[in-house]
Formats: structure tokens, C-alpha cells, sequence
């Protein structure tokens, strides 16, 4: 059985009016126990904008809180269903909401719906209603989309009895940077969608740097940047090559008319196991017990960008099997790794043809979590964040360049959450990435005392698996460690047996991004300066807030 995840998270497009999308509201069916807590009605969501704008920001929470009703949510978080229509298209009334101005917050009221909450910067967004109520959203791949010159986003989420789920997407686009959290039950804030520094603009660098790829933007008639296109979208549009994959996708189907695929897609069932392989041109699927079950004709690159059409995936075993095959097709793994989706991201986006957009964006997040595509949470590779009894949600509007501050309270790495007071370091167990994204790493996973540590590049061993608890930091069974406690300017920060001394004892602050150990007052850092590389050991240094000296769970 699959997790619940927000239900707008996609846009349908297989229903088109006006050029624009008509979405219907599409969910999971997940059971699950009765929570501990009641949720409320309705959850307090403050909105801040550090964007460094100046123009006035329109807020819009849109959505249905089930049984085909579908509208939007007021300030005070009352819902208003959509009127009644007929078949031609008419405007919605207006669910604006005046946002907060630059370098201020407001706080509206969240209730129980699955949706999106849009933010436009300058102008509102335009919406129609059509056939009972559907809701016509933006559309910005049609030149005639009236929200085609606008500067907007969304963030997505669920909140019901079982709790809130929120996410950043970039499915669609990349636009306006923001990042989405929530405050768990016991007051821990967790965040995600952080780019790091410039990360907009290292993304648009990047991809007009790979041949093909180029050229995915979007500008206003003032010439400004609106948005980077997603890949299905651009071919959509014609700014991409409409056979981008074709050649990847013949060697898969080459290779699997010779071999079996396996696709084990529930992490919770590993023996839920399905064998693929090509006959006649097409890839079938059988059972355990070696019963029929699908089959998938060679898609062609506008399925896989849109993981739809030759890729569907129904709320089934089918549909199961269809993410699997769309996320290998994207992080092009289906060549080197004959069990899909595997256990490792090390081997993502490694062919010379593969999903360019996802892989840039993931590298420039601060956490490595994105929406890149639409099941990138196949090994739980998106941005999102969900707890079962949360208090308060949050959205924060990002500048567009230089560095973004993570959301109060949190670490701006998407599932452990800092403390309250930004000073707590953060309970858990997971890699410590450095500002690049690298992974705090012990050399050749060697656990013996005095092995000092580094930054490497992720491979989610355990190596790079350090458990949080209390004020101290542990991997293979030892402790980070400051060499013989030192207090100085420079010392080797290492792997030691742990003994509960000031040289292990470490805090985290969020607004900066540090971690501190209090007995030098001194900053881990990794030596050598930016950019950061591969390699670079770790000490203690004065704090200075460099990006050395950043690190996110």
C-alpha cells in the first residue's frame, strides 16, 4: 500500500478547456489507525515573505475537503464551494487573499482540505469554473494562458484527521523559490524546499550549459525571468526535443528482450516482486506466481516526463509497477541496476542522456529533496514533510538570489527539525549534508579512533549515517570528536569511542546553519574554502557563517 501524499501533487492533463488544465481531485485510498490526537478543523499557516520584493503578493488556498466538493478556504479558513456551472467555462469568484509585504508574515487559518496554496507576486491569477464546480488551473505551457506572464507558485498539501502533509514542487516548473514546513505535536519545526545559494540561478546555469537542454525559460514581455520549464512541459512547447529519450528508452527495451527486470516497488513488502521483460515490442509483467499482470509499449519521452499516458498509474499493482519504471526512466538507472528502484541514489542521472532538470534541481537543494517529476518519491527522494498531530504550517517566499534563512525554528532540511530556540541540535538519524549537498562521510567507512572525518559525495551508507541524540553525533558506533578536546583554531575533528566529554558535545544553530561545540565555541567546518569538493576534511574554526561552515539533516 502506497503513503498518502497531497492530491493536487500532479496536474491531470488529459482534460483540456481554454488551452488550461481542468484538474479533478484524485487521492490514494490509505488506511490507517485512528490518531492519537484529534486534528483540528483548522491549523494556524503563517506566511512570510523574505523574497527582497517589492511588489504585493495574493495568496490562494484552493481545494476539496472530499466528497466532490471543490472550492477554496477564506482567510479565517472557512470553505467556500466552487457555484454551480454548465459546460462553458466561466470566471471563479475572486479567493484572493492579500499576502504580507517583503520582510514581513501573516497567519491565516489552514483547514481540512487536500490542495495547493498559490502565491502570485504582482498581479492575482486568473481561475475558471466549469462543469459543477471544476476548477480550471494555470496552464502556463498554452502561449493564450491568461497566468502565462505571471509570476506565481504553489505549495501542496493534505491535512486531515491523519495529519498534514505539505510539499514543494517543482513537477511542473521552477519558479519562484519558497520553502513549506510544519510544527510537529511535540513544537519541533520541520521544513523543506530550500535552495542554497544562487540555487535559482545555478539551476538555469546548468541546464543552458547542457546541450539539449537549454533554453527551458520563460520571460515576461519586460524581458524578467518567470519560471524554467519542466521537461514535458518544454516539449510541450516546443523548446525541447520531443525524442529527448527515445535513444535511452531503445536500450532499455533492448536490453530487457534479453534479461529479466525485476520491480520490487513496496519498501514495506520487499517479496511483493513483479519480472518484467520485452516481447513483440512490449514490456510484460508477471507475478511471483508467474500470473500475467501489466504490460507497458515503449513510451515515448512526453510519457516518461509526465510519468502518464504509456506510463499510467492507476491506485493498483499496475500503477505500482508504473512509478517504478517512470522515476528508473528519469534518474536513468534502468541500465545498471536490473532490481528497481534499488536501495542507493548514488547512481542517479549518471548516463549522458537522462532527466537534466530533476538532477540539477536536487543539486541545488539544500536538503537534496525535490519534486522533480511526478513520483520522485519513489525512495523517498521529495520534498515534502508530514506529521500526525501538527499545530502550525508554514510557507516562506525566498529571494530570488543569495541565500535563503530556513524556516523559524527549523533546519531547513526537511524531516528532523531543529529545536524551538535554533540552538538544539536536531534529533535523529540520517546524513549531515554539507552547503553542496556533500555528506559528512568516515573515510572507507573505517571506524577505528582518530580516523578524521570528510565531506564525500552522498551514497546513503553508513558511513554517512549519523545518529543525533542528545548533544552528541555518532556513526559506526563512535562519536564526532574534536582531537584531544582542543579548543584551538584548526583542530581535526575525527571519529572517537564515545565518552561524553566536551570535545563531543555539539549544538546546531538554524538561522546560520552551524554546528557549534560549546566547549570551544568554535564552528565545524570543512577546510579548504568554497566551493566545496570531495575530500575536504573537517575542523573546528571561528564562526563566521561561511559556507564551509553550514550543514543541514
Amino acid at each position: 500500500m502506497s503513503r498518502p501524499r497531497p492530491r493536487f501533487r500532479r496536474l491531470l492533463r488529459a482534460v483540456a478547456v481554454l488551452g488550461t488544465l481542468a484538474v479533478t481531485a484524485t487521492a490514494l485510498v490509505v488506511t490507517q489507525p485512528p490518531p492519537a490526537t484529534a486534528v483540528p478543523a483548522t491549523i494556524p499557516m503563517t506566511i512570510t515573505n523574505d523574497s527582497g520584493r517589492g511588489d504585493q503578493v495574493f495568496i490562494y488556498v484552493l481545494g476539496t475537503p472530499g466528497e466532490g466538493r471543490l472550492g477554496w478556504s477564506d482567510a479565517g479558513g472557512a470553505f467556500h464551494q466552487w457555484p454551480t456551472v454548465g459546460g462553458t467555462p466561466v470566471d471563479a469568484p475572486d479567493a484572493s487573499i492579500a499576502g504580507p509585504r517583503d520582510g514581513q508574515s501573516m497567519t491565516i487559518q489552514l483547514p481540512k482540505l487536500s490542495g495547493r496554496v498559490y502565491f502570485s507576486y504582482g498581479s492575482k491569477l486568473s481561475f475558471k469554473i466549469v462543469n459543477d464546480g471544476r476548477l480550471v488551473q494555470p496552464a502556463v505551457q498554452n502561449p493564450q494562458d491568461p497566468n502565462r506572464n505571471k509570476l506565481f507558485a504553489w505549495t501542496e498539501f493534505t491535512l486531515n484527521d491523519d495529519g498534514l502533509w505539505i510539499n514543494s514542487t517543482q513537477v511542473d516548473f521552477l519558479s519562484a523559490p519558497y520553502q513549506t514546513g510544519l510544527k510537529k505535536g511535540d513544537g519541533t519545526v520541520i521544513s523543506t524546499g530550500m535552495l542554497k545559494p544562487d540555487g535559482y540561478t545555478n539551476v538555469l546555469n546548468a541546464l543552458n550549459g547542457t546541450p539539449g537542454w537549454s533554453n527551458l525559460e520563460q520571460h515576461a514581455p519586460d524581458g524578467s525571468l518567470l519560471r524554467i520549464l519542466a521537461p514535458g512541459h518544454a516539449i510541450e512547447t516546443g523548446q525541447m526535443d520531443a525524442n529527448m529519450m527515445a535513444g535511452y528508452v531503445d536500450r532499455v527495451w533492448a536490453k530487457y528482450a534479453n534479461e529479466p527486470l525485476t520491480v520490487a516497488p513496496y519498501s514495506y513488502d520487499p517479496a511483493a516482486r513483479f519480472t518484467g521483460r520485452v516481447q513483440n515490442g512490449v514490456m510484460r509483467f508477471t507475478n511471483a506466481s508467474g500470473a500475467y499482470v501489466t504490460e507497458f509499449r515503449k513510451p515515448s519521452s512526453d510519457s516518461i516526463f509526465g510519468c502518464y499516458k504509456d506510463l499510467a498509474a492507476p491506485n493498483n499493482d499496475i500503477g505500482a509497477i508504473a512509478r517504478t519504471l517512470c522515476a528508473g526512466f528519469h534518474r536513468t538507472t534502468l541500465l545498471t541496476t536490473t532490481t528497481q528502484p534499488g536501495t542507493s541514489t548514488s547512481g542517479f542521472y549518471q548516463e549522458s542522456v537522462t532527466d537534466y532538470y530533476a538532477k540539477y534541481i536536487h543539486e541545488q537543494m539544500a536538503n537534496g529533496k525535490a519534486y522533480g517529476f511526478a513520483f520522485d518519491d519513489v525512495l523517498a527522494q521529495e520534498s515534502l514533510v508530514h506529521d500526525g498531530n501538527p499545530t502550525a504550517a508554514y510557507m516562506q517566499l525566498d529571494p530570488f538570489q543569495g541565500a535563503a534563512t530556513p524556516i523559524a525554528g527549523s533546519d531547513g532540511g526537511g524531516g528532523d527539525g531543529g529545536g524551538g530556540d535554533g540552538s538544539t541540535l536536531p534529533q535523529g538519524t540520517g546524513p549531515v549534508h554539507a552547503a553542496n549537498g556533500m555528506c559528512v562521510d568516515v573515510p572507507w567507512a573505517d571506524s577505528h579512533d582518530g580516523n578524521p572525518l570528510q565531506i564525500a559525495n552522498c551514497s546513503g551508507n553508513a558511513a554517512q549515517t549519523w545518529t543525533r541524540s542528545g548533544s552528541t553525533i555518532s556513526a559506526l558506533g563512535r562519536c564526532m570528536d574534536i582531537s584531544g578536546g582542543s579548543t584551538a583554531d584548526g583542530a581535526v575533528v575525527q571519529l572517537w569511542t564515545c565518552n561524553g566529554t566536551g570535545a563531543q558535545s555539539w549544538t546546531y544553530q538554524s538561522a546560520t546553519r552551524a554546528l557549534v561545540n560549546p566547549q570551544s565555541g568554535k564552528c565545524l567546518t570543512a577546510v579548504g574554502g568554497a566551493p566545496l569538493r570531495d575530500g575536504q576534511r573537517l575542523e573546528i574554526r571561528a564562526c563566521s557563517g561561511a559556507e564551509t561552515q553550514r550543514w543541514t539533516f
